[in-house]
């Protein structure tokens, strides 16, 4: 399984635990076009994502942008924005028409799995399964052969080894141990 970074993004800043990164500490530390999740809080709970931020990243990362697009304009937006891989979120976006998406853009498209009644619509590339401290729930997850990506919100590196995932996000520093630069 690979392991990549994730972030937050709120009013422009870059968070990863207690600590604030700017677009050069990306650029730095973080391998030249690896994947970069961005959960994008304004873009999820009030419909305000940070696209200067995402533009601004997009020369130094393959970014996945999870910043609850409602429609197709907004997903349109995320890709101008520099987004590699877009995730849905069905509970702010219940029934995407994924041939009209796919008549706009070739990019990866994901979505968020978080409840077990969530229909996943056809062409998805994969699912994104938040993992929060507590067991997994049951899940018809066998039935699919989507990729699984698990995105790991809570403050620790750990996740559940019994789901077989293709790739988790997890939520660590991106400057090395010992490194003070």
């Amino acid at each position: 399984m690979d392991h990549y970074p994730y972030l937050h993004v709120a009013r422009g800043r870059l968070l990863s635990h207690d600590t604030e990164y700017t677009v050069r500490d990306v650029a730095k530390h973080l391998p030249k076009d690896a994947p970069l999740y961005l959960l994008d809080t304004d873009g999820i709970a009030t419909n305000r994502p940070n696209y200067n931020t995402y533009q601004r990243l997009s020369s130094q990362a393959d970014l996945w942008i999870d910043a609850g697009p409602r429609d197709i304009n907004d997903l349109v937006d995320l890709v101008m924005a520099g987004a590699t891989a877009i995730i849905i979120r069905p509970t702010l976006w219940p029934n995407p028409d994924i041939n009209a998406i796919l008549d706009v853009t070739d990019l990866n498209l994901y979505t968020y799995y978080d409840h077990e009644s969530i229909t996943i619509p056809p062409h998805i590339n994969g699912l994104i399964i938040p993992y929060t401290g507590e067991p997994l729930p049951n899940r018809p997850l066998q039935h699919t052969t989507l990729p699984l990506y698990l995105l790991n919100l809570t403050n620790t590196n750990q996740y559940p080894h019994e789901t077989t995932l293709t790739a988790a996000f997890l939520d660590y520093p991106l400057l090395a141990q010992g490194d003070s630069s």
